[in-house]
């Protein structure tokens, strides 16, 4: 928790911040921004910012909130900074906007909605961060919705994007650059629409290719019990060993009320969703997120 001594229209979104004590010099100021995070900033470069258009700045702003969500750290602002200020590519605002939502559903859960400020991600207006998202559901990456026309401005009002259960396991799995996410996000086979991803997993193939894949393995509106047993073995599995036995009992159970639930003729969305939601809260504490992605993707349909 922060201390305030005053407030300020933050210099670079000009929304209302806190001044925060600063050891250093009184030529230098530190401000705490709900929209940029923690940032240093000289008092030169502040009169700089101060005869600056707007154009620019949300570049800095990208970099001061990355800084600190990231390494808890402020960014320091000097003149020099302002000057070499650069847009970054595409493909690695695309990265980093999806990789925030995936480090926020891990905190909340998947399902959860993330709401965002555009100017985090290196986006010069709504029109953009809009083209990004729409680009990321493209890929199969979030789903989110958007209404037009609904709001004074008569504008497209977009709500809060959620991240798909196989772009979480992907994420899981190891994508820590844009690289990365270039490898595993953007080999596509069908025309840069779609991803391309197989998740591997003890003979049981998952094969997300095309926008009508699914992971239900439904047969004849069947469950694929085989299927299903596989996912929750290998769960099971996957437990990390310094679980007590309690915590693991409690696993086992909803595991099993899953497990019947789906295969009943008349399942029970509400008993299904509880028990998941248990599975949920304990792998974000204990550290088997990951393996109940797969289950995750299985029921999805009994979870909405």
């Amino acid at each position: 928790m922060f201390i305030s001594v005053g407030k300020v229209n933050c210099y670079l979104c000009s929304k209302t911040a806190d001044i925060i004590p600063h050891a250093e010099a009184a030529a230098i100021t530190r401000i705490h921004c709900q929209n940029c995070g923690e940032y240093v900033i000289t008092a030169q470069a502040i009169h700089i910012l101060e005869l600056s258009s707007d154009d620019f700045k949300y570049i800095l702003s990208s970099q001061t909130f990355e800084k600190f969500y990231y390494e808890q750290k402020p960014f320091t602002i000097k003149k020099e900074h302002i000057e070499n200020a650069k847009d970054i590519p595409t493909s690695e605002k695309l990265y980093k906007l999806s990789n925030y939502i995936f480090q926020e559903t891990k905190k909340r859960g998947l399902g959860t909605s993330i709401e965002i400020s555009c100017s985090r991600f290196y986006c010069r207006n709504n029109d953009e961060y809009l083209n990004l998202l729409e680009i990321l559901k493209s890929m199969q990456i979030i789903e989110f919705e958007k209404i037009g026309g609904t709001n004074r401005d008569n504008r497209v009002m977009i709500y809060p994007p959620k991240l798909l259960g196989k772009a979480m396991l992907a994420f899981e799995e190891g994508i820590n650059s844009s690289d990365d996410f270039k490898k595993v996000f953007m080999k596509t086979n069908n025309n840069g629409n779609n991803i391309n991803l197989k998740l591997q997993g003890d003979g049981n193939q998952l094969n997300f290719a095309n926008d009508n894949a699914n992971i239900t393995a439904t047969q004849n509106n069947s469950i694929d019990i085989k299927a299903l047993n596989t996912l929750i073995e290998n769960i099971l599995n996957s437990l990390p060993q310094d679980i007590d036995n309690n915590t693991r009992n409690e696993i086992k159970e909803n595991l099993s009320v899953i497990q019947s639930e789906v295969q009943n003729p008349n399942p029970k969305k509400t008993i299904i969703k509880n028990s998941y939601n248990v599975l949920d809260g304990i792998a974000k504490a204990t550290g088997f997120l990951a393996s109940l992605v797969k289950l995750y993707e299985f029921i999805k349909p009994f979870l909405l």
